[in-house]
């Protein structure tokens, strides 16, 4: 039998007959990324070297200044961004807002917000589209002073945010509500429900699934080149840093709640159990002040009164999925809709599924009992089939969070028991 040379071709030359031998690295399979937010503010004018719009992204809160430009007075952006990294964030989207020279009224502030997130395409709408990795979405600077003090304004504004994520399908807006103190002199005020509530009426009739509001605001330490004791900002940058070290540590569908909030000195107000309970039944998530506990998130509902999609984590857990379809099926546009083609698409669905069910993201004791995938001839009839259609059936059962757990105390002449009910 003739002898093979067996050659490394990186390391011989390829032109006498032989068999050789190639080493390849194979690619790094692209880092399938949740937890990263965009966050959209507004900078100073002169510190844009080009008038292109583009976004910047970050990994580091060092890098705003060099990377983003000046942020304005009395915005929240860089703050915001501070806090995302502070809370375990690792990646960031920022589209920065231009402000011409001298100070802009809030009509002008108002008409940039709306103009981004409505349909123009030719705009930034059309940037915003073309970002990937981005599922979370937060507009700290709605919260500035001459913005703020219309809850119409700031209604409108919000609201284009939340249809902007349900146009894409796949992102989550992480809202805020205007303080109810004065965040410059730092003065604060008992919370008064009534005046929330009257605040977010609409959304009580809106019933929105893809974004969730948080309370109150929290005081942190200020910028290295401000003269302050510190300054009250906005939730949304350290709860989207929570978001991203929850999916971190656990996965998506862990709720993003009792997470302690890095970076924070104290919260405007303090609220009691009474005003949590009025807040949580209108879809606020509270930030609360525990004794040796810090402060912490303690909430984790969307703004949306359908019981399917109460929960932050259970609407994101879908929204993870829609992602991830997207990235992962793209091979198989144009391939004959046929047996062949569902089997392959259930192998790959079933996969991802199965995984979520090893990582204890579904309810269950079996994967049959936790998830679905439903894709032949009976979901792809003819009709869809000869119209370009492949439809696959998904079903999952998400694991809501036990926000109540309830213990029975059972008092007798022997002493007393406490038990959790079997039902709880």
């Amino acid at each position: 039998m003739a002898a093979i040379d067996y050659r490394i071709a990186s390391s011989a030359r390829v032109g006498a007959p032989g068999v050789y031998l190639e080493e390849i690295m194979p690619e790094s399979a692209p880092v399938f990324r949740t937890g990263v937010p965009v966050f959209v503010g507004f900078v100073h004018e002169n510190e844009w070297r080009d008038e292109e719009k583009r976004p910047c992204t970050l990994t580091h809160w060092e890098q705003f200044r060099e990377r983003v430009g000046q942020p304005v007075r009395g915005g929240f952006l860089e703050y915001v961004v501070r806090g995302f990294f502070e809370n375990g964030g690792e990646y960031c989207i920022v589209i920065p807002l231009r402000v011409p020279r001298g100070e802009p009224d809030s009509v002008w502030l108002t008409g940039e917000f709306e103009k981004l997130f409505t349909k123009d395409i030719s705009g930034w709408r059309g940037i915003l589209e073309q970002i990937e990795d981005a599922d979370l979405v937060c507009v700290p600077d709605v919260m500035m002073e001459g913005v703020r003090e219309d809850p119409e304004v700031v209604f409108r504004i919000q609201r284009h945010v939340l249809e902007y994520c349900r146009d894409m399908g796949d992102r989550f807006a992480i809202l805020d509500i205007a303080p109810i103190g004065d965040t410059e002199r730092g003065s604060f005020t008992k919370v008064r429900v009534e005046d929330i509530e009257q605040a977010i009426q609409h959304w009580q009739e809106l019933s929105p699934t893809e974004g969730a509001l948080y309370f109150p605001w929290i005081r942190v330490q200020p910028l290295p080149d401000e003269d302050r004791d510190g300054v009250l900002v906005p939730p949304c940058g350290h709860i989207a840093g929570i978001y991203a070290r929850s999916d971190a540590g656990i996965g998506v569908h862990k709720a993003p709640a009792n997470e302690i909030v890095e970076g924070a000195l104290d919260l405007e107000v303090h609220l009691t159990d009474d005003d949590q309970s009025e807040l949580n039944e209108v879809g606020v998530n509270c930030l609360r002040s525990f004794p040796r506990r810090g402060i912490r998130v303690w909430g984790a509902r969307t703004l949306s009164a359908l019981p399917n999609w109460r929960y932050v984590n259970v609407r994101r857990l879908f929204l993870t999925l829609v992602r991830w379809i997207e990235r992962n099926m793209q091979d198989l546009v144009f391939e004959p809709n046929g047996p062949p083609l569902w089997d392959r698409v259930r192998d790959r669905l079933g996969a991802y599924c199965y995984e979520l069910f090893v990582r204890g993201a579904l309810k269950g004791g079996q994967p049959d009992e936790a998830f679905f995938v439903k894709c032949d001839a009976e979901t792809n009839p003819l009709e869809a089939r000869e119209a370009g259609r492949l439809i696959c059936e998904v079903g999952l059962a998400p694991l809501t969070p036990a926000e109540f757990i309830i213990v029975r105390i059972t008092q007798v002449a022997t002493g007393v028991t406490a038990t959790i009910p079997a039902g709880a």
